[in-house]
């Protein structure tokens, strides 16, 4: 698939400018915790439901989004940063009403933008999704100044982990570097869970570091529980949501897609919200 012509995005901005973005940001301490996944199958769930998506693929030297949607860029982000291409003509269409901004694969540079490009390029993002209701940002793992100025673009956070000793060292570490630049809003989702019980005793450790130290406990938006079809979806190149729409995994990211849209925009620090999706021992 190929992206929008300039003159046809500009189009859709123009028809679409009355209406408010939300920015949400999912990120993580550590790779290999589902978080790409995640970002792809939640934006697919929330344009079932009716709204409109735009993905930007924040891992800015890993282009993995492209492989999850089993789509081929001709252009991506290096092109833009480079010169060589205006962001609307490297724009993916996915599906009707969910499009996507694909990074670049093995590119150093972009991995290491300065800060200035990188305000300018997410000042470009943010004009060609004006009037989208949701600007999905997929970071990098880790607490690198790019993954760290992605984070502070959002007004809400979700920071991916799994219940490993490692994944939740690493994800207090990206919670204290994000707050540390003062994050708005920002909560957790507990993913490849073994059970609902372990999944709220993550999140109620991880809960324990971040009250005692950092003096909040972050929500708990979402556990998504381990599926077998999520690796199958991954190896074939096709999302989750769509050849296992009735998986449990599907449902879960369902549930938090309807969070989303259900969601009043409030700022302020909530305790554990109520799960859309039950998890199943």
């Amino acid at each position: 698939m190929i992206g929008h012509p300039s003159d046809q995005a500009s189009r859709m901005r123009a028809r679409m400018s009355g209406r408010r973005t939300r920015v949400i940001t999912v990120t993580s301490g550590k790779g290999g915790v589902g978080k790409t996944s995640l970002v792809a199958n939640l934006g697919l769930e929330l344009t079932r439901s009716g709204s409109t998506v735009l993905i930007l693929d924040g891992d800015l030297g890993l282009a993995n989004l492209p492989i999850l949607f089993n789509v081929a860029p001709r252009h991506d982000l290096e092109d833009v940063i480079e010169g060589r291409r205006a962001l609307a003509d490297v724009v993916l269409d996915v599906i009707p009403g969910l499009r996507l901004i694909p990074a670049a694969a093995g590119a150093a540079t972009l991995a290491e933008l300065p800060e200035e490009r990188r305000q300018l390029l997410l000042q470009e993002v943010r004009a060609l999704g004006a009037g989208v209701d949701f600007l999905l940002i997929d970071t990098g793992a880790g607490i690198s100044p790019t993954v760290l100025g992605l984070v502070n673009a959002a007004e809400r956070t979700f920071v991916v982990t799994t219940h490993e000793p490692t994944a939740l060292s690493d994800a207090y570490a990206l919670i204290k570097a994000v707050r540390a630049r003062g994050a708005r809003r920002l909560d957790i989702v507990v993913n490849m869970a073994q059970g609902s019980t372990l999944a709220r005793e993550t999140h109620a450790r991880l809960g324990k570091l971040t009250e005692r130290f950092l003096g909040f406990t972050p929500g708990l938006a979402a556990i998504i529980p381990r599926d077998n079809c999520v690796g199958e979806s991954i190896l074939r190149q096709e999302p989750l949501t769509i050849i296992y729409p009735y998986a449990p995994a599907t449902r879960a990211v369902a549930g938090l897609a309807r969070l989303l849209q259900d969601d009043t925009g409030s700022t302020h620090e909530r305790p554990l919200v109520s799960l859309a999706v039950p998890v199943r021992r």
